[in-house]
Formats: structure tokens, C-alpha cells, sequence
């Protein structure tokens, strides 16, 4: 389904991205804009391009889709490289067409910066239509139990010592043999961008790992 319109002049253009940035609601899929393109060929061969860009069409992006929920919790993933990631356990809320319930914090210092804390009323959306993020805080909402987040000094899996190098923002698990970096690294290595390894997904790997060499999985 495409939706296109003429417009006679930058007036035109104007009310057709107005529209549909309320009536996008009513699409039976997600757009995040419009495009706006000249019409003529001839015109368009003269605009020619930029490096892989068209001079003659541009992209209207709309503003995010924000909600309000409020954070409950907020708890440490590991990555494949053991950076410790902190990540929001929020209130579902449907936001751009689906149910969200969990948003990245990146890192401490942008929980600092954000003066993020469990409890708070926040306001979230997706980045690039795709990425759940938490925009701000409501400190107005704030009633006096909120509680502020630190990074553990231990990883929260196999208790291995946590370090932040100096001049990084991101805190990093030393254990060596860290199961939850190997179910990481595991899934990386069999994904399709890597060997693309076929019947092979998160369970199965979480028991060979969790089960430890020597074993089958059930």
C-alpha cells in the first residue's frame, strides 16, 4: 500500500505531513514520516544526487510516540564481552504498536545523568521506531520512596570482580569463565551474521552451558 498525493507548493506539502501524523494512527503498519519528492524527471536529472542521496526527495520525520510508566526495577545484564549492562523493569505500557516493558540505561553514568531511580515515573519511547528508551524522568512525581541504582562490584552472575577502566563509561565483569558471557558469546558465534549455525537457538544453549561439558542436553 502506498499513499501518495500530489501538492502544488510548500503549503500543500506542509498540510499532507501534517495529516498524516495524526492519521498514521490509523495505518494498519508503522511509519515514522513522509517522504517528499519532486515531481518532474527532468527536474530530478538536473537536481541529480549527493554521494547515494537524492537532491530531489527528502525524508519528514515525525516525533517519537512517548508514553508514561514507571520503573520498578532495574537489573545488570551481562554481554559476550562481560560489559554489565543496567536495564530498566518498567510497568507495560503499549507504545508505537507494541507492549513495552523493559528499556536499556546504557550505563551508570547515564543513569547520572538522567537521575534515574527505581521507582520514578518516567517517560519513555522508542528510538528509531525500534529501541525503547527512557527520554526523562518526572521529578514532580516523585513521592520520597524512590531509591537510587548503583552498579554491583560483583557480577550478578558468577561473581566475579566488576571493573570500570579508567576513562570508560562501561563497567565489565573479570571472570574468565562467566556462563552468562559464554551464552553470549555462543549465541553470536552460531547467529546468522556470524556461522549461522541452523537449529541451534537461546535454550539449547543455555543448557549445554549451564549443564557444563560432558553432558547432553534433555
Amino acid at each position: 500500500m502506498v499513499i501518495h498525493q500530489r501538492a502544488l507548493g510548500a503549503g500543500e506539502v506542509l498540510a499532507f505531513c501534517d495529516h498524516w501524523e495524526t492519521a498514521r494512527h490509523t495505518l494498519s503498519f508503522d511509519i515514522d514520516g513522509v517522504v517528499v519528492k519532486v515531481n518532474s524527471l527532468e527536474q530530478q536529472r538536473l537536481l541529480g544526487f549527493v554521494s547515494r542521496s537524492p537532491r530531489w526527495a527528502i525524508a519528514y520525520k515525525y516525533a517519537p510516540e512517548q508514553a508514561i510508566t514507571t520503573i520498578r526495577d532495574i537489573v545488570v545484564q551481562v554481554g559476550r564481552t562481560g560489559a554489565l549492562t543496567p536495564v530498566a523493569m518498567m510497568d507495560p505500557v503499549t507504545l508505537a504498536g507494541s507492549v513495552v516493558s523493559r528499556a536499556t540505561l546504557h550505563n551508570e553514568d547515564e543513569i547520572r545523568r538522567k537521575d534515574i531511580r527505581i521507582g520514578d515515573r518516567v517517560v519513555i519511547q522508542k528510538a528509531g521506531e525500534i529501541i525503547p528508551e527512557v527520554v526523562r524522568v518526572i521529578p514532580e512525581e516523585r513521592g520520597g520512596t524512590e531509591r537510587a541504582f548503583a552498579m554491583p562490584d560483583h557480577c550478578p552472575v558468577c561473581g566475579a570482580e566488576v571493573v570500570r577502566p579508567e576513562g570508560e563509561a562501561v563497567a565489565r565483569c573479570s571472570g574468565i569463565a562467566c556462563p552468562a558471557q559464554r551464552k553470549r558469546n555462543l549465541r553470536h558465534f552460531v547467529s546468522r551474521g556470524a556461522l549461522d549455525v541452523q537449529g541451534i537457538g537461546p535454550a539449547l544453549i543455555d543448557q549445554l552451558v549451564d549443564q557444563g561439558p560432558g553432558t547432553r542436553p534433555r
